[in-house]
């Protein structure tokens, strides 16, 4: 496993306790949202020169905090133009400008429709071209398959469906996971490459409770759909650790959420313990060494 390295973590908020999407821009500001567990509230954070950002007790302090309810799960975040859109993982996306995000107040975002609205979209990456996205629809039956679909869409005045724009990314057989025991999250597309997010449960070893462990980021060349390669993270430090969502910066530097929590023992009472939820982060992963790889032979069955 490539080293990754902690930045820090983001303190709960406004009832807000689960990790989602981030984006980064060109100047290094990142966006993340956390979403309460029933999804009714939204807490947008913006974070300026997120490498150096200032923390205390290993907690980051915010350029910019921002109280939503209209933002969903939130679980998918990306740039395009001067904008970030929010995959709400309801039947709508939320566009905000940046330019009012990085100012005290807030406008409360234009929403954006499906043009079919029995369709959610809990997935959303910028791909190349003005309005030209990569999206993930709901009732497309690859929810705990082998493959995941994906779509080619225009975000315009509404969210593009089309049945032609559909590409299927088929999981590799050498990844040996039960597909029952995952979960999907958020996508990432940069120089031809589409990334997405497995989160994988495992029984713990101690409750025996089924819990996201470990999380694989696989890589596909988008428009053959070729496998290129994956590489799974965990943390042996914490009870849960689930990757949200990602990003890949010019110098191939994998950032990344996590949704984590850990396990204290109490020191006078080994019996005694408590589930510390409050401890997502962002994590770093330098140089990433398959952010580089490319395909050597195109998938001619797709």
């Amino acid at each position: 496993m490539s080293k990754m390295e902690l930045l820090y973590r983001i303190k709960d908020k406004n009832d807000c306790s689960n990790m989602g999407g981030i984006a980064i821009d060109s100047n290094e500001t990142l966006y993340c949202v956390k979403s309460s567990t029933d999804n009714e509230k939204q807490c947008l954070y913006v974070i300026k020169n997120y490498k150096s950002a200032k923390k205390e007790k290993g907690f980051v302090t915010p350029s910019r905090t921002h109280n939503y309810e209209r933002l969903g799960h939130a679980n998918s975040l990306t740039l395009s133009g001067d904008n970030l859109y929010v995959a709400t993982d309801e039947n709508y996306i939320v566009k905000l400008p940046t330019s009012e995000l990085l100012k005290k107040e807030h406008e409360s975002g234009t929403k954006i429709n499906i043009e079919q609205l029995d369709i959610n979209i809990s997935s959303i990456a910028t791909a190349v071209g003005d309005n030209s996205f990569i999206v993930h629809f709901s009732g497309q039956n690859d929810r705990k398959t082998r493959y995941r679909i994906y779509f080619s869409s225009i975000i315009s005045e509404s969210i593009e469906y089309k049945a032609e724009n559909i590409k299927v990314f088929g999981y590799p057989d050498e990844l040996a996971i039960d597909v029952n025991n995952t979960e999907a999250q958020d996508i990432f597309y940069k120089d031809g490459y589409l990334y997405f997010i497995l989160a994988e449960k495992k029984r713990d070893k101690k409750d025996k409770a089924w819990v996201f462990k470990s999380s694989y980021i696989l890589k596909y060349h988008y428009e053959s759909c070729t496998f290129v390669g994956y590489e799974v993270f965990t943390n042996k430090n914490a009870k849960k650790f689930e990757i949200e969502s990602m990003h890949i910066d010019s110098n191939n530097n994998l950032t990344f959420s996590a949704n984590e929590n850990k396990e204290t023992v109490d020191k006078k009472d080994a019996k005694k313990k408590t589930i510390v939820n409050d401890w997502d982060a962002i994590y770093i992963v330098k140089n990433w060494e398959l952010a580089s790889k490319e395909i050597t032979a195109i998938n001619k069955n797709n």
